[in-house]
């Protein structure tokens, strides 16, 4: 079984998940594809793309307050319900650098490890990875060359590949993190237990055989 996060989905019988940073529904995702003869297949997604218009100050503020309302009950959740630590979330970091460097990791044999790093340096450590010398500095600690990496970055060598994964997001109707494809048809919205997921995974076999 071959588990890749932020690539390409090609194969029928995958998990395609998009995401801007990882969610706690990994840990659901990584159990499951332990229980379940599945491939789970992460691709990048960009809540405000690289051009974005900026938002109108006022609508900024009060999602700003939505989020900050909502972030007690969001970590407590990621804790309970998964087992993952959440202790910081600041606001407007870029993670385009981050979701370019994920394909060079990926390609490099590293994409597990970088991918942790990430959510480590966003939800735990609060190191702004949307920062190339600090992207650079978690790219060498997971055992990457930090010049190459670099010199990918800021050469675009990935952009291509960031790009269609979004298009291909936005194909899907996803608009926002976490979102699960099942077999290309089945959307499936926010983070979720494990239970949740080998229901729903049920459910799309059971109706797979009936067809």
């Amino acid at each position: 079984m071959k588990k890749c996060t932020f690539s390409l989905h090609k194969l029928s019988n995958a998990l395609l998940v998009t995401t801007e940073r990882l969610p706690p529904s990994c840990t659901s995702l990584d159990e499951l594809a332990k229980a379940e003869d599945i491939e789970v297949i992460w691709k990048s997604f960009e809540l405000r793309p690289k051009n974005a218009p900026p938002m109108d100050p006022d609508h900024e503020q009060a999602y700003k307050e939505r989020i900050a309302a909502a972030w007690p009950q969001t970590s407590q959740t990621a804790k309970e319900r998964f087992g993952v630590e959440m202790e910081h979330h600041r606001w407007g970091i870029k993670s385009r650098w981050a979701l370019e460097g994920a394909k060079y990791a990926e390609e490099k044999g590293f994409g597990d490890a970088y991918h942790q790093a990430m959510f480590k340096a966003h939800f735990i450590e609060d190191r702004d990875f949307g920062d190339l010398k600090i992207l650079g500095d978690l790219a060498e600690e997971v055992g990457l060359d930090r010049a190459e990496f670099v010199a990918a970055i800021e050469n675009g060598v990935y952009a291509e590949q960031v790009d269609t994964d979004v298009a291909q997001a936005r194909a899907y109707g996803i608009n926002g993190v976490p979102g699960t494809i099942v077999q290309d048809k089945y959307l499936i919205s926010g983070a979720q237990p494990i239970e949740a997921l080998q229901d729903i995974l049920q459910q799309v076999k059971a109706r797979k055989q009936g067809e």
